[in-house]
């Protein structure tokens, strides 16, 4: 109340930031989001949790199942933190321990999503290596890089999930030390890892095109790539266009803090559907095993061949000898 006891002073308004430490719309998400919310994330943790266990286990490993592998860490620790803040949302828990849980979630959940899209210039720049530079790619690189790079990339989400909890949970959000690393892991995220991981996709557009002129088959894990990178874009526009209007222009952000986290839970529960249908063989009978379909999505057949001065057609009955030993007890 106002000292003369007129009505409330309106609340400072604070950006959102990554970790929604304040609210900027007064209007709470309708009772309907949480449960949208639990049964996404459930969804997304069942195709991230197989992914895990196909990519991690059951396909041989290689330089890029490896960052597949750690996206779907990612994006299954971002899954688990919001499914976690949707549960306690919905049967209204309220005290010190849900605070707790909820600071964590919070915490948990920009680590992993820094992470997931700091992985994607990564993936798409080794696949653009793969593409325009094969020999080089397939004999000289080394041959831990793609593990090295996922850790560093780890390791610098946690450092700044580290920072970003000492200014903002520790000082408070109104400090300004909390705005300038908010307007940091802005900057990085929408000025930095997009343009770097779009330039990397228009050399595999090009790609994709000229074999397309020349009839030639393209790998789908070009098409993988592509489609995963396109859904992150699409994805985070509203939580990029909330960032861009506050620090740009002082402007509160115009969409409710549940629309940002659903557009985000779809990008984490979606990869899993992107692998799927690219490692569908509409020739092939209406269902196969998860195996042999994430071992199609990443098929590169094509660049092997060119990289060891192989033909065109050889790739195929490689590859289809290749999916007929990953079946599950198939002993034709």
């Amino acid at each position: 109340m106002c000292p003369g006891g007129g009505s409330e002073a309106p609340p400072e308004l604070y950006s959102r930031g990554f970790l929604t430490w304040e609210q900027l719309s007064a209007l709470p998400p309708p009772a309907v989001v949480s449960y949208i919310f639990l049964l996404l994330c459930a969804c997304g943790l069942v195709g991230n949790a197989l992914v895990l266990w196909f990519f991690g286990f059951c396909i041989k490993r290689s330089p890029f199942s490896v960052y597949f592998l750690h996206l779907a860490a990612a994006d299954a620790g971002y899954l688990a933190s919001k499914a976690l803040l949707a549960l306690l949302g919905a049967g209204g828990l309220r005290g010190p321990p849900a605070d707790y849980v909820r600071a964590v979630c919070r915490l948990a959940g920009l680590c992993a999503l820094v992470t997931s899209v700091s992985l994607l210039p990564a993936l798409a720049a080794e696949r653009c290596a793969c593409v325009t530079l094969p020999a080089w790619f397939w004999r000289r690189r080394p041959a831990r890089l793609s593990a090295v790079v996922c850790a560093l990339l780890w390791g610098c989400a946690l450092l700044l999930t580290g920072l970003h909890n000492y200014f903002c949970a520790v000082l408070g959000p109104g400090a300004a030390a909390c705005g300038h690393v908010d307007a940091f892991l802005g900057i990085l995220l929408f000025l930095v890892l997009c343009p770097l991981m779009v330039l990397p996709c228009l050399v595999l557009v090009l790609h994709v095109e000229c074999r397309a002129r020349r009839r030639q088959r393209s790998a789908k894990l070009n098409h993988v790539v592509l489609a995963t990178v396109s859904v992150f874009l699409v994805c985070s526009i509203y939580l990029g266009i909330d960032w861009f209007l506050f620090w740009v222009f002082q402007i509160p952000a115009p969409f409710p803090e549940y629309v940002t986290d659903l557009c985000l839970c779809v990008n984490g529960s979606a990869k899993p559907v992107v692998y799927f249908l690219a490692g569908r063989d509409k020739g092939q009978r209406l269902w196969e095993p998860l195996r042999v379909v994430f071992q199609r999505a990443l098929r590169d057949g094509a660049e092997l061949g060119e990289a060891g001065g192989g033909g065109g057609g050889g790739p195929t009955a490689n590859t289809v000898a290749l999916e007929m030993q990953c079946a599950p007890g198939n002993a034709s």
